[in-house]
């Protein structure tokens, strides 16, 4: 079952006009306009949105107003069209966003040259799976894809119109590609296209223009192969999406096995089991069976406290010092904030959870050791730093090799052991 964003209810009124050109310098086919009501939503309706789009981090909308929203939208119908002309979009989009499109679509990261993935039948789940047709390795790239259909995080229309605007867009595909959108799980009641667009959907970020009650830059899209994606509390994968190329990248977290399946964390991963369960049980509608989640009520515990401690990892300044903080003050251990960041990756390679800044914590420990001018392990680290970053990274592995063959180049090498304080030159 693949991951959804969750939205509201929409409330603009469905208008279809005659096709017309799109103004946008972006390649598209003709598209269809629709524009506001001329009413604002029920009060409670506005009430109820408002707090759940302002207390989204993800959103990072803390001002968002509903009535104001939607009576500053127009939206448009269209399709992208791609320079190979390999796969199709249908969008309802914003025309403001849609007047930002990148034109042309650049072309996305190339896919991998041989095949590295399979859709099948996962049994233990009652739905299709994606499985690694070959061993990737960690940071190896499983597939790059295009989406198929992209409508905005808050659509606003008419609930009796919304069946109409979904079979509209739906039929901008072909057949092929429309049969495969339509047999995209569904978890939601009925069989709508409403509900497989919900179930499906994966969060992306679109470029916004800058004005008053501006669209969310978060919108919705669907991927053919990558809503296969089920869901794990301890994922080996997880998505990049590139704005500009329109396209979404599947990276493994850690070395998958050919056969083994291939996941992505469709919530939050540091809440408890208990929390993690009741998200999955409301959004989507089943239970999960992960690893973590089937473990004994003592080892569940004790992996609930992992994960708590690492959700708060980055707050608690007063026990983990800045590294700029940590270089001046002689006062600290030599060893206290990389000990402190290798607590961190214990917890994360124990719980599987390396899409929680894994590279980051690696960073800091080979930070840690050039500070203090440990040649040995600051090239240890440094390597392991490297391997961690995604395949396709070749500048940054680069630049990260230079180091580790010349450790004197780092840009902070020897900062506390020499002084304390960064120095000027």
């Amino acid at each position: 079952m693949p991951v959804a964003t969750t939205s509201s209810e929409g409330y603009f009124t469905y208008e279809p006009s005659s096709p017309t050109s799109s103004s946008s310098s972006c390649p598209s086919s003709p598209s269809s306009s629709y524009r506001r009501p001329k009413t604002s939503p029920p009060l409670d309706v506005c009430v109820q949105i408002n707090a759940d789009i302002r207390a989204n981090p993800t959103l990072n909308s803390p001002y968002f107003d509903l009535g104001g929203h939607i009576m500053n939208r127009e939206y448009c119908m269209q399709n992208i069209i791609y320079p190979d002309e390999t796969h199709e979009t249908a969008t309802l989009l914003d025309v403001g966003v849609r007047d930002l499109l990148p034109a042309p679509v650049p072309p996305p990261v190339p896919p991998p040259k041989s095949r590295t993935f399979e859709i099948k039948e996962t049994p233990q789940k009652h739905g299709l799976g994606m499985f690694a047709a070959q061993n990737i390795p960690a940071g190896g790239l499983v597939a790059v894809e295009h989406p198929t259909v992209i409508l905005p995080y808050v659509l606003g229309v008419e609930p009796d119109c919304e069946a109409e605007l979904y079979a509209e867009l739906l039929g901008r595909l072909s057949a092929s590609t429309a049969e495969r959108f339509l047999s995209l799980a569904n978890c939601k009641p009925g069989s709508s296209l409403k509900g497989i667009m919900n179930t499906n959907a994966v969060a992306i970020a679109l470029d916004v223009p800058d004005v008053p009650h501006a669209e969310l830059s978060t919108h919705r899209a669907v991927f053919l192969n990558m809503s296969r994606c089920n869901h794990s509390c301890s994922p080996n994968a997880a998505w990049h999406y590139d704005s500009p190329s329109f396209s979404l990248s599947l990276e493994a977290l850690r070395p998958i096995e050919a056969g083994e399946e291939i996941t992505v964390a469709y919530i939050t991963t540091t809440c408890s089991a208990a929390e993690r369960s009741a998200r999955l049980e409301a959004m989507y509608n089943f239970t999960c069976s992960c690893t973590i989640c089937s473990l004994p009520p003592l080892a569940l515990a004790q992996s609930d406290a992992a994960r708590a401690e690492l959700a708060v990892f980055w707050r608690h300044s007063n026990r983990i010092p800045s590294f700029e903080a940590w270089c001046r003050d002689p006062r600290m251990g030599d060893t206290v904030l990389i000990d402190a960041h290798k607590r961190a990756l214990d917890l994360i390679e124990h719980e599987g959870l390396q899409v929680l800044d894994y590279g980051k914590h690696l960073d800091a420990i080979a930070m840690g050791y050039g500070a203090l001018r440990n040649v040995y392990l600051f090239r240890a680290w440094m390597w392991r730093a490297r391997e961690a970053r995604p395949l396709g990274r070749l500048d940054a592995a680069r630049v990260m090799q230079k180091w580790i063959r010349e450790p004197e180049t780092f840009p902070v090498w020897g900062w506390r052991r020499f002084s304390r304080g960064p120095r000027s030159s």
